[in-house]
């Protein structure tokens, strides 16, 4: 069976408005965690940060950890749910109810997924990879800005301001000597692996501050999706640089191409 789901967060209330008399003094706790490598990677960052922002505002029943697994035999600590990133946790009973959220790790095979073990995919097509698994579908946040529908005036510029947003990717071939092109690498592994490390850098001569900024982050019906959004917007065209490994270059590229699509920029 499948759930999808969608977001709206304004559209929401908080428990206290909708039955305050439901509401229990013991917390739902969920632990949102992933391999120790993959904890830095902006894929952890962007579905855990995200999703305890909008748990913290919107669900105050619920008690969101962000963090390494606890161990085995630790009779201490004891989690409702586990939300695991990008890659199979070992069964144990102090997670709960277990769902791995598999982002882009196309490596992943439901063969070696425990039968109880719920799957957290981006579309229905990633779905049925886990025919035999409860799924859930949750797109990627940069994906799913509200407003994709976002158009401008195009116009002819000279020069062309062509830019590339990626995280450790090679430099697109473009000349530095380019007549009318100028280009701009933005290689989040350098910069800083989550957006608002180096969003003034590049931002701050288009009028942001890091209030601004903040402000934006804090919003949960924008947030991080937006940013890059914005990032985007301020060039003429956009590169989209593939991924290399063979799985991700067939399914993780469309992912950037569609991110970059949806903000209205070539």
């Amino acid at each position: 069976s499948r759930l999808r789901v969608g977001y709206a967060p304004r559209q929401l209330k908080t428990e206290e408005e909708e039955a305050p008399e439901t509401r229990s003094e013991e917390k739902y706790k969920i632990l949102c965690s992933a391999q120790v490598h993959t904890m830095t990677w902006g894929s952890y960052l962007a579905r855990c940060n995200t999703f305890k922002r909008w748990v913290d505002q919107c669900a105050h029943s619920v008690e969101l950890t962000l963090g390494k697994l606890p161990g085995k035999e630790d009779e201490s600590v004891q989690y409702n749910a586990t939300m695991y990133v990008k890659s199979i946790p070992p069964v144990q009973e102090n997670l709960g109810n277990v769902f791995i959220d598999v982002v882009d790790s196309f490596g992943i095979q439901a063969s070696n997924v425990p039968e109880d073990y719920e799957i957290i995919t981006q579309n229905e097509f990633q779905s049925d990879l886990f025919p035999d698994h409860k799924t859930h579908i949750v797109e990627h946040w940069y994906n799913c800005d509200p407003t994709d529908t976002y158009t401008h005036e195009i116009k002819e510029a000279t020069p062309l301001k062509v830019g590339a947003v990626c995280l450790s990717c090679p430099r697109p071939d473009i000349p530095d000597d380019l007549p009318n092109v100028n280009f701009t690498m933005i290689d989040e592994y350098v910069e800083g692996n989550h957006i608002s490390k180096w969003f003034l850098k590049f931002m701050a001569s288009e009028g942001w501050t890091e209030e601004k900024m903040k402000q934006l982050l804090a919003d949960s019906e924008y947030g991080t999706g937006m940013l890059y959004y914005h990032v985007f917007r301020t060039f003429d065209v956009m590169i989209v640089t593939p991924k290399e490994s063979p799985e991700k270059l067939r399914f993780g590229s469309i992912q950037r191409i569609v991110s970059v699509m949806k903000s209205g920029v070539p």
